[in-house]
């Protein structure tokens, strides 16, 4: 257990999938106006569901925290099931990444007080289903608005390189275009934060492309069948508060929060290039873009200014949540799986086994069809991989 102190009112506990760069920037937000505490659910070694649920709730008791934020994305043991059993006065889902994961999200978020989302789109969707929902900027915190470097790099490209990526690039190369292009590819770690910054201030425009980097989008809820999205990202923000101007390909949540003469979208390289062109030719026109966009970048996304109102909306004595009709079956089998699946080996199979009484409970106003469905499916699941986990831990 990691401890941010400071001398408030209120404390908080995050609670993280595991150790993350980004995970600093979410203790910083919080830390400004609470005591702030933060876990690592990979730190529970040895702790099926129950025990890790059990050990929390100590943890929140001993330390009287009243509220607890779940990081969610990609990780369905911080489920709804999960985050009901979890004993403090507030609860908020934190996601970064709800594109393709928000039917998951939007279940799990009816365990909870409010979603904070780093996309406005979904920030829309989530208000849709009648959740309290905020536009949250947790990629940085505290970046530094001295931006005094002479803007010797015309335009600036950083991220992970696709191939469809590539083609763009290239061609804004072959066009004429002076493009300095750190992306990298796989996994291979990005420049230190600092160095980035630091280049970003040097640059007169950052290029955001915005689609999804998988070669489909997953879907929990149904089949997955589309290859992309256009996704809102942190560079434009990041860009913004640094000082240069940013030509974006298209996505939804930008044109949601920019006009055309503060973020500039295409959809093909060509209009890529024109944009670009046209900015860089034109010394007058580039100043105003840049500082029409660095304004409204500042007002939504200053570490004050927009975590005010989210400190605000915690701090509401009243809070509304989403009762659910029912809990939909693909959600129940991910859920059992989760819960069955926790500390899972040979050794400690009685333990699992009662594990099930929870189960139980989660498929309890289920249809009979459902109930069998899943409690035959728990059942090979949990003979099969108490066997596979334990020849991998011996491995």
């Amino acid at each position: 257990i990691y401890v941010y102190k400071k001398r408030m009112k209120n404390k908080v506990l995050i609670i993280f999938k595991y150790a993350h760069y980004w995970n600093s920037n979410v203790i910083n937000k919080f830390s400004n106006y609470y005591d702030t505490e933060f876990l690592y659910i990979s730190n529970f070694k040895n702790r099926n569901f129950t025990e890790t649920v059990n050990d929390i709730n100590n943890l929140i008791k001993s330390k009287s925290i009243e509220i607890v934020v779940f990081d969610v994305d990609y990780f369905k043991f911080i489920n709804f099931f999960f985050i009901e059993k979890i004993n403090s006065k507030k609860k908020i889902l934190l996601t970064q990444d709800d594109v393709g994961l928000h039917e998951l999200h939007s279940v799990t978020a009816s365990a909870c007080d409010l979603v904070l989302s780093c996309c406005p789109l979904s920030v829309l969707k989530y208000k849709e289903k009648g959740c309290e929902a905020y536009l949250s900027n947790m990629e940085f915190s505290k970046i530094s608005n001295n931006n005094n470097y002479k803007k010797e790099i015309d335009v600036l490209f950083y991220g992970h390189i696709t191939p469809e990526r590539r083609n763009i690039l290239d061609y804004i190369v072959k066009e004429g275009i002076n493009l300095k292009n750190i992306g990298h590819e796989g996994n291979v770690t990005g420049l230190p934060k600092d160095e980035l910054l630091k280049l970003i201030s040097k640059s007169k425009i950052v290029l955001e492309l915005s689609k999804s980097r998988t070669s489909f989008v997953k879907n929990y809820a149904s089949e997955s069948i589309y290859k992309f999205y256009y996704l809102y990202k942190g560079k434009i923000i990041v860009a913004g508060l640094k000082g240069a101007a940013c030509v974006a390909e298209y996505s939804p949540g930008t044109e949601l929060l920019f006009s055309k003469d503060e973020v500039a979208t295409f959809f093909t390289k060509e209009e890529c290039v024109k944009i670009l062109k046209k900015l860089l030719n034109n010394k007058e026109l580039l100043e105003k873009y840049t500082n029409k966009f660095t304004s409204k970048v500042y007002n939504l996304y200053e570490d004050k200014k927009n975590f005010e109102p989210i400190y605000k909306a915690i701090e509401k004595p009243n809070h509304r949540r989403i009762e659910l009709i029912k809990i939909p079956y693909w959600y129940l089998r991910i859920s059992a799986k989760q819960i069955l699946l926790r500390n899972l080996k040979l050794s400690n199979l009685i333990k699992a086994i009662f594990q099930f009484r929870i189960i139980f409970k989660i498929i309890k106003n289920s249809s009979l069809l459902t109930k069998l469905l899943i409690v035959s499916e728990s059942v090979i699941n949990t003979l099969w991989y108490s066997i596979i986990y334990t020849f991998k831990s011996k491995t």
